[in-house]
């Protein structure tokens, strides 16, 4: 989920208000390319991936498996307008309902010395696009002082979106290099990217003009863009917002900006995947004539919004 920087639903983000987060700062990320180092490394980890227009957003850290050493860091670095997390342990809140997970993920809990001892530790939201609505970073530094596995997630897209740190013992040999790891982002996001257009395509598919998907979601990438997008379709005819191409929790609106009914706007209000309870579908007869515009209020930034012309 990520926010535009206006026409957010209050009922949505009140919860995010007044919250803050620190900006650390960062270093560059390097290894050597030998197995004889006496200095700890600060490493980098892409959060999310996403397309030239934003339409694909990633689900992944990449790289997803990474070893370190014992007092090294790791700079998580934004690399998506969707927003993420980098979160570990247990929520306060559970996790049940969009005001809770957002409640949850907004704030920065924990300092900048990992401690895999409590019960949560959250980067709050990630994202290349901030907003003035609520806070935010656009990378989180974390210094690794104690051995193990460690397992970090996004709250806002659950385990699908998980990273496993191994931090063995200072001046361990390193597997792989900071440009190894580089390398294997690039191949990953390539695969993600071509699912997230594979995607598009199959949905656009079973689309019609009197039936649009909000969006599409397989876990591995998601499509920011309603399919299709700008349909064309006779007075009197009903057209059907349908969530169900969306495997995976990601809320959406279909928001009119002018079209009135019953002298309210047409706005879906917030809907869900049926897997996450719903609302999945919002029906409009369309009964005047004109182009009438709508986007979706999470999601207008990224170039999420369509048209319907009815004659």
């Amino acid at each position: 989920m990520s926010f535009p920087p206006h026409r957010r639903r209050l009922a949505v983000v009140v919860a995010l208000a007044g919250l803050l987060i620190g900006l650390f700062g960062t270093a560059p990320a390097r290894a050597s390319d030998t197995d004889d180092h006496a200095a700890t490394v600060t490493w980098k980890v892409l959060v999310g991936e996403q397309s030239r227009d934003m339409a694909i957003q990633g689900m992944s850290f990449l790289p997803g498996d990474i070893t370190i050493d014992q007092g090294d860091s790791i700079n998580f670095v934004a690399n998506s307008a969707e927003i993420h997390t980098v979160s570990y342990g247990t929520p306060p809140l559970p996790p049940t309902t969009v005001n809770n997970i957002l409640s949850d993920a907004a704030q920065r809990v924990g300092g900048p010395v990992f401690n895999p001892k409590a019960q949560w530790t959250n980067s709050g939201i990630i994202t290349t696009m901030p907003s003035p609505e609520f806070p935010s970073v656009t990378s989180y530094v974390q210094k690794f002082t104690m051995r193990g596995n460690f397992t970090f997630y996004c709250l806002i897209h659950g385990q699908m979106m998980s990273l496993t740190v191994h931090v063995h013992a200072p001046h361990a040999p390193y597997p792989h290099t900071q440009a190894w790891y580089d390398r294997q982002a690039r191949t990953e996001t390539s695969t993600i990217l071509a699912d997230g257009y594979r995607l598009w395509d199959a949905t656009a598919d079973k689309a019609t003009p009197t039936h649009v998907y909000v969006g599409a979601s397989d876990g591995m990438a998601m499509v920011m863009r309603f399919i299709w997008s700008h349909d064309v379709v006779r007075r009197g005819t009903t057209v059907t917002f349908d969530m169900s191409a969306n495997q995976t929790v990601e809320p959406h609106t279909v928001t009119f900006t002018t079209l009135q009914q019953n002298g309210k706007p047409v706005d879906s209000g917030t809907m869900l995947p049926a897997i996450a309870g719903g609302p999945s579908t919002f029906a409009v007869k369309f009964t005047q004539s004109g182009t009438w515009n709508y986007i979706c209020q999470f999601h207008d930034s990224m170039g999420m919004a369509g048209s319907v012309t009815v004659r």
